[in-house]
């Protein structure tokens, strides 16, 4: 029986896992951003709850966080590579750019692969990230079709993206620079808190709470395409959180 709870955490693992693979084939197969979208927010809730089973189990292990590392490297690297691809692919046969580039968005996974490795090994984020989050990178990318899929069709694919939504969103001009930022936000060295809550008192959560807020409304306004806009306020407000602190210890 100890084995059987001690094995949960594992299948949540492997749920995001799943997760991940069911996104890249939706996204090769049919082109399926919005499907790619639900099952990315699938993987991060599994993610989630990996974590918080092993810790409420009692039940945490090495093959545990190895495990929970593949898994996001798939859910969470593969997938959003995937998503400026299919996008980039697209937009170069249309004559918006040159398709060869879309290869640039497996950077991504590269980096993706980078930031968790080095995750494992970095003993500083236990209470705050350093770098990007590959959840928070996954997020920002698989919504970004968002913005001109919802409401304009059922399937969520090309054929519910206006053409002039995707073919300005996939342009190299945009998508490049956005992987190319995003990519080196992963690996840097830069503290981004974290939205674990020790406590639920004001005075230690302050910047927690105003970001929940914020994301509140973003989500009202933004419906699906949310995550865009709550992933670029969490690195504005990470950013300047950063330069505050190295201010006040140079001061």
């Amino acid at each position: 029986m100890k084995t059987v709870i001690a094995f949960i955490p594992n299948v949540l693992t492997l749920c995001n896992l799943l997760s991940g693979c069911a996104a890249v084939s939706a996204l090769f197969l049919r082109a399926d951003f919005q499907a790619a979208f639900w099952l990315v927010i699938a993987a991060a809730v599994f993610d989630f709850f990996d974590g918080f089973a092993a810790r409420m189990l009692h039940v945490s292990s090495p093959i545990g966080k190895e495990l929970d590392s593949l898994a996001d490297m798939v859910s969470f690297g593969v997938v959003p590579a995937t998503v400026v691809f299919m996008l980039s692919m697209a937009a170069g046969e249309a004559g918006y750019g040159v398709s060869w580039l879309a290869y640039g968005g497996f950077l991504i996974a590269a980096f993706s692969a980078l930031r968790l490795a080095k995750f494992n090994i970095d003993e500083r984020q236990t209470e705050e990230f350093r770098g990007l989050p590959t959840p928070a990178c996954a997020l920002f990318f698989v919504s970004l079709p968002m913005l001109f899929v919802q409401g304009n069709g059922a399937e969520g694919g090309w054929a519910s993206m206006p053409s002039e939504g995707w073919s300005l969103l996939a342009h190299p001009a945009v998508l490049l620079p956005l992987t190319a930022v995003f990519s080196a936000l992963l690996v840097c060295d830069m503290p981004m808190f974290s939205l674990k809550f020790k406590t639920f008192g004001w005075e230690k959560n302050k910047l927690r709470y105003v970001f929940l807020f914020l994301s509140v409304i973003f989500i009202v306004w933004l419906g699906l395409a949310a995550p865009v806009m709550i992933i670029l306020a969490y690195i504005v407000i990470s950013t300047g959180r950063a330069v505050i602190c190295r201010k006040c210890v140079k001061g």
